[in-house]
């Protein structure tokens, strides 16, 4: 859930809604995904998937997978809406993404967000705060895969094991799952997020000019292990974070009616667009701030030029702590809970209306 799981990841079917998984990927750009194909109505497998749990009359999954009528095409339909809803969530969101690194790995600078906003403008310019972009949109696709798989996966296992075509995930299940996608992903997300950090936190005009340049830079200085710096704060931050970001939205669409004209198959009225939205940037506002302290240590041990200044998570976190105060553990806390919105809205938002337009494909 970096600045995008960080800034880097859609939504459930509205005839799913009793079940217990469903839930966007942090939300990241890590929890929006998996849910994009996984919980959508139109998607032939994850509809069965779903029923399968309720009914032992529906046709296994399997079979739905390879049926004529889904299979891979429907995958690559739901895969391209979901990544083109994290790539619209991340360019709508990115600059708030920007402005919390620098709060992050300074001191002194800046008094708020709104004077880190002020002086970013007047001293280096407004393409300062779309710097290191492409690192995110480059990885959202293999974090996508990533995060669906796995996710998937758990839940098919914990079904399996569980001997029962009617078997619901419980909320225990669920965390499991969540963290193993989050452990999963970080593969992924942590060398993007080394050079996006990078890239974000350097001031002034004299940086890498592109993000191929930069990690060629950090390869080429600290060798490409470095570009995993920060391995184990990404996947403490995404595990928790992707699994209470399942569950928030769960909840959320189990208890707060449609505004839809439309039923769904229980004669309840659907969830709008604009109610997956406001679902999307709540999950993501909630799921952040029990991790934010784990993003402002990663994101100060990937920003290290030297990367000897903090020798493991504590070691940053207790120098941090001793020489700012505690508070420095939520320092730019502000523009990732305003970013929050934008980044899952827009995921929801654009995967929605890319559904709905291929939907006759």
């Amino acid at each position: 859930m970096s600045g995008f799981s960080t800034c880097y990841q859609a939504p459930i079917a509205s005839s799913m809604l009793d079940v217990k998984y469903s839930a966007p990927v942090r939300s990241s750009l890590l929890m929006d995904t998996t849910a994009a194909w996984r919980h959508s109505e139109r998607n032939t497998f994850a509809t069965s998937v779903a029923t399968a749990h309720r009914s032992s009359s529906i046709t296994p999954p399997m079979a739905a997978c390879s049926s004529k009528e889904g299979g891979i095409k429907q995958f690559l339909l739901h895969f391209a809406g979901g990544t083109m809803g994290g790539m619209g969530g991340i360019l709508m969101s990115y600059p708030l993404d920007t402005i919390k690194v620098r709060m992050q790995t300074t001191q002194g600078i800046y008094t708020g967000m709104v004077d880190c906003i002020q002086k970013v403008i007047a001293q280096e310019g407004m393409r300062t705060f779309y710097r290191g972009i492409n690192a995110p949109l480059a990885a959202y696709g293999i974090i996508k895969a990533t995060t669906f798989g796995v996710y998937g996966n758990c839940l098919d296992y914990f079904a399996k094991r569980a001997g029962n075509p009617n078997h619901t995930p419980t909320f225990f299940e669920i965390v499991i799952a969540g963290h193993l996608a989050g452990f999963a992903a970080a593969f992924v997300m942590t060398p993007a997020d080394r050079i996006k950090v990078t890239m974000q936190a350097a001031r002034g005009h004299g940086v890498n000019p592109s993000t191929w340049s930069c990690a060629k830079d950090i390869v080429a200085t600290q060798g490409a292990s470095s570009l995993f710096r920060g391995f184990s704060a990404t996947a403490l931050r995404d595990g928790p974070g992707m699994a209470l970001y399942y569950i928030i939205y769960d909840l959320e669409k189990k208890h707060i009616p449609g505004w839809s004209s439309e039923n769904d198959v229980k004669g309840n009225p659907k969830h709008t667009a604009i109610q997956m939205m406001m679902f999307g940037g709540m999950s993501g506002v909630v799921s952040w701030l029990p991790v934010y302290p784990i993003d402002v240590i990663k994101s100060r041990i990937q920003s290290d030029a030297t990367g000897k200044k903090y020798t493991s998570m504590l070691d940053c976190a207790l120098k941090s702590t001793l020489a700012e105060g505690p508070f420095v553990l939520y320092r730019g806390c502000l523009p990732v809970l305003l970013a929050a919105v934008p980044l899952h809205g827009t995921v929801f938002m654009v995967y929605e209306l890319w559904m709905q337009h291929t939907k006759d494909w």
